[in-house]
């Protein structure tokens, strides 16, 4: 509880204590932002596409590694 009571009040005290900033942000700066955004998410999914088989056989061969290592280790089979 004293631990939340002093980081709350750290928090009032640096809200308190902020000046003006006196920036100015145009239009210009949320094209760019968005482009950004837009960009990274595109970038990501064409990666994603680029490499999607070899992710695809990483997993399938760890899977079926796994059943070859169970089918060998089943007490049943022998």
């Amino acid at each position: 509880m004293d631990l939340f009571f002093y980081f709350l009040f750290t928090l009032g005290i640096f809200i308190m204590s902020t000046k003006s900033a006196q920036a100015y942000l145009d239009p210009g700066s949320g094209s760019l932002l968005f482009q950004i955004l837009v960009g990274g998410v595109l970038s990501g999914l064409f990666a994603i596409k680029l490499y999607y088989r070899k992710i695809k056989l990483f997993f399938k061969k760890k899977r079926s590694n796994k059943q070859e290592n169970i089918e060998h280790n089943d007490p049943a089979k022998n």
